[in-house]
C-alpha cells in the first residue's frame, strides 16, 4: 500500500512540474542503457579476464561458445568468437567501441562464427580504427571471407549513416597472420601499453596450425589453452600462469553419450562425438598439465558435453583435486577475474 501511494505522489509530482510520466520513463531507461558500457575497466590499472562465452559448440541454455576478454592497459582483446558471444559481450558491459584485436586460437566454426558481428558491433559502438585479427596461417582467408559475405552490409552502413559514422578504413577488419618459427617455442606478437601476448602451438589435429595464447601484463600471467590433447608444449608454456583457462572435455560422459546416441539408433551423433575425444583434454589430464606448470588457479572453458545442473557439473570435476590442489573453477558466461599489479 505504501508503495502504490509513493507511485501515485511520485507521477503527481512529476505532472505538476511539467514531466510527462511516459517520457520521464523511457528516457530514464533509454539513460540507463547509454551509459552502462564500463569504461573504467580500461584505465584502472589491472589486468582482467573475463569469460564472454564458455561452453563448447552444443547448444545449451547457460553457456554459449568460447570467448575471453583480456583487458588491461586500455587494451581490449577478445580470444576467440563463438556464436552469439558479441551478444554477450555487449549485454555484459564490455566497452565494445574500444575492442582493440581479436585473437583466434583455430577455424573451427565455434571460435570464428561471430567475427563479422564483432567488427560490426565495436563499429556502431563507435571503434574508429581498422580491427586487428590475429591468427595462426589461414587467418587471412577467414577474414577475407567475412569481409566479402559484409561486403553488401558495409556498403549499406557508409551510404545510410555517412562516413564519418562508419569509416570506410574502420569497416575492414584487417588479418595479420601469426607464424611461429620453431613450433616449441612462443612468438611474442602483441606488445603494446605494457600488454605483451605471445602465442604457441597445441595438438589438435587435423585442425592445424591451432595456437595457445599467453598474456603478460605487471607482473601476472593469463594462459588460454586453446583446443588440445594433452601435450608438453601446453605445460611449458602455461608454467607459473596466475590463471590457467583450459579446455575441458570430460571423456566418459562424452562416450556415454556417444554409447547411447548409437545404441538408440543415431549413428551419425555416435560418431561425430566419439571423434572429438582424439583431439581434446580431460579435466584431469588439465589439472596434471596445470600441477606440472606450477598453475595457481586452473580455469575451464570450452565445456563438453554441456552440464547444466548441479550433479552434472561435480562429475565433470570429479577427479582434478586428485591431480591438482591449487584453485579450481568451473567456468560460467560472465565470470570476471581480475588481477592486481606485481610490479
Amino acid at each position: 500500500m505504501k508503495t502504490l501511494k509513493f507511485l501515485i505522489l511520485f507521477l503527481f509530482g512529476l505532472t505538476l512540474f511539467g514531466c510527462n510520466p511516459k517520457t520521464f520513463y523511457i528516457e530514464r531507461e533509454i539513460e540507463k542503457n547509454l551509459s552502462r558500457f564500463n569504461y573504467e575497466i580500461l584505465k584502472d590499472g589491472k589486468l582482467h579476464v573475463i569469460l564472454v562465452g564458455s561452453g563448447g559448440p552444443m547448444n545449451n541454455p547457460e553457456r554459449l561458445p568460447a570467448c575471453t576478454a583480456i583487458i588491461a592497459g586500455g587494451e581490449f582483446i577478445l580470444v576467440d568468437l563463438g556464436a552469439g558471444t558479441i551478444r554477450n559481450a555487449d549485454l555484459q558491459n564490455l566497452p565494445l567501441k574500444n575492442l582493440s584485436a581479436v585473437f583466434i586460437t583455430h577455424f573451427h566454426s565455434d571460435h570464428i562464427s561471430d567475427l563479422g558481428e564483432a567488427n560490426f558491433w565495436s563499429l556502431a559502438m563507435g571503434r574508429n580504427k581498422t580491427l586487428e585479427v590475429f591468427g595462426p596461417e589461414g587467418i587471412k582467408d577467414v577474414v577475407d571471407g567475412y569481409n566479402m559475405a559484409y561486403k553488401f552490409d558495409t556498403s549499406y552502413r557508409i551510404a545510410h549513416h555517412g562516413a564519418d559514422i562508419f569509416p570506410p578504413k574502420a569497416c575492414v577488419p584487417l588479418a595479420k597472420t601469426v607464424r611461429l618459427t620453431d613450433k616449441d617455442s612462443a612468438e611474442l606478437f602483441f606488445d603494446r601499453n605494457g600488454l605483451k601476448a605471445y602465442a604457441f602451438r597445441v595438438d589438435h589435429s587435423p585442425a592445424t596450425p591451432a595456437y595457445g595464447y599467453r598474456f603478460e601484463y605487471k607482473g601476472n600471467v593469463v594462459v588460454i589453452s586453446g583446443d588440445t590433447k594433452k601435450i608438453d608444449n601446453l605445460t611449458k608454456h602455461a608454467k607459473n600462469a596466475d590463471i590457467f583457462i583450459c579446455e575441458g572435455e570430460r571423456m566418459d560422459l562424452v562416450k556415454r553419450v556417444s554409447d547411447y546416441a548409437k545404441k538408440t539408433g543415431r549413428p551419425r551423433i555416435a560418431k561425430m562425438l566419439f571423434d572429438t575425444m582424439g583431439y581434446h583434454i580431460d579435466p584431469v589430464d588439465a589439472g596434471k598439465v596445470a600441477k606440472e606448470a606450477h598453475v595457481k588457479m586452473l580455469v575451464f572453458n570450452h565445456i563438453v558435453p554441456p552440464v547444466t545442473n548441479f550433479i552434472a557439473k561435480r562429475i565433470f570435476l570429479d577427479g582434478v583435486n586428485d591431480v591438482y590442489d591449487g584453485d579450481i573453477v568451473m567456468g560460467e558466461d560472465g565470470m570476471e577475474f581480475i588481477l592486481e599489479p606485481k610490479r
